[in-house]
């Protein structure tokens, strides 16, 4: 039976996809997939080939067939986006759509009186698989300033099954965004389980119970590990209580080690993982997989 787990974090800089790429090395019969659209890292920690390179079609936005154009300017006055924009052409004025501002809301195709506007396919990012050390990896990048991320979210989760299925493999293994955006509950939905990575600070504290909410949403069973726990050890306690607050399970810490930035800089996490964070990471692992039912 397929499972997934998805890492997630209320904030960035908590150290979910280091966590995330160490566990991969324990991990079997694992696919991998990174469902930070906007910034992917997962890919950073492994070597890895392309196997397949797909382009993400988020929606669909407006075009001016500029012969049939009147320059009425009822699809500027109509856009509530401000999409439209007038333009010099040879003969007058006319319009224009700026793709980043349309949201494929279709209303100008329709209320165009002669007919000059349709709607075409906006190429908004790419989604990828490849191969690592560690199995199949799925990850994807949306173009700059493009929307629709819970949608390339939810695409790269449907090929990461696929492969899965394809490759006899039982579990996906999702480093999700942070936050509690779109993109993250794309990354919730139907997994079997959540791990939220935190840090020892007021924020992190908050920032993790506002996820808890959310994941409760889902009906997803979530667990809670503080990572850097030493550098604020009178945060341990507090965080533990807000975990409980929520129905979750507070599962262990990882203490601060200082070489990680280097190795992560490097880009040897997986080859040369520093020695004091091994054991930590392999007993957490342990503790999820025995939540997870495996």
């Amino acid at each position: 039976m397929l499972r997934q787990i998805s890492v997630v974090s209320g904030k960035g800089g908590t150290g979910k996809t280091s966590l995330t790429a160490l566990w991969a090395r324990r991990a079997e019969a694992v696919v991998l997939v990174d469902a930070d659209v906007d910034a992917s890292n997962l890919p950073l920690a492994f070597s890895h080939r392309e196997r397949q390179r797909h382009r993400f079609v988020g929606r669909d936005v407006a075009v001016v067939n500029e012969t049939l154009c009147t320059a009425c300017g009822l699809c500027a006055d109509m856009c509530r986006f401000e999409a439209f924009r007038t333009v010099q052409r040879d003969g007058g004025t006319g319009y224009e759509v700026d793709p980043l501002a349309c949201e494929g809301c279709t209303l100008c195709s329709l209320a165009c009186p002669p007919g000059a506007i349709t709607m075409h396919p906006h190429e908004s990012g790419e989604w990828f698989v490849s191969d690592t050390p560690y199995g199949p990896l799925v990850h994807a990048q949306l173009g700059v300033a493009e929307g629709n991320s819970g949608k390339l979210v939810t695409q790269v989760r449907r090929a990461a099954e696929e492969v899965a299925e394809a490759e006899g493999r039982d579990l996906i293994l999702i480093d999700g965004p942070p936050g509690i955006g779109c993109q993250t509950t794309a990354a919730l939905t139907g997994a079997d389980l959540a791990v939220v990575v935190t840090e020892p600070s007021a924020s992190g504290r908050h920032d993790m119970a506002r996820l808890l909410q959310v994941i409760a949403r889902f009906d997803v069973p979530a667990l809670v590990v503080l990572n850097k726990a030493d550098l604020a050890p009178d945060q341990e306690d507090p965080l533990r209580r807000a975990a409980a607050r929520h129905g979750a399970d507070f599962i262990g810490t990882v203490p601060f080690v200082p070489e990680l930035p280097r190795v992560l800089a490097m880009g040897t996490l997986l080859s040369s993982p520093p020695p004091a964070l091994l054991p930590v990471i392999e007993s957490l692992w342990d503790t999820v997989m025995d939540h997870l039912g495996a």
